[in-house]
């Protein structure tokens, strides 16, 4: 649970940091930009909560 906990909050500690640098450093239309950086949450969110379950279910992650 631990490392999902981990994971989750530096995922959203860097995206919250660094959203503004990664838009600008893509080069890429807003769309498609703000799409990726969601995909990227979305992977984060899923990767930690994925962790978290794991470990209350009582197996190492």
């Amino acid at each position: 649970m631990v490392s999902g906990a981990v994971v989750l909050v530096l995922g959203v500690v860097l995206l919250f940091f660094w959203h503004q640098r990664v838009v600008e450093l893509t080069g890429a239309e807003w769309l498609i930009s703000r799409l990726g950086l969601r995909a990227v949450e979305a992977a984060v969110l899923y990767g930690g909560t994925w962790l978290c379950v794991r470990g209350w279910n009582g197996r190492k992650a």
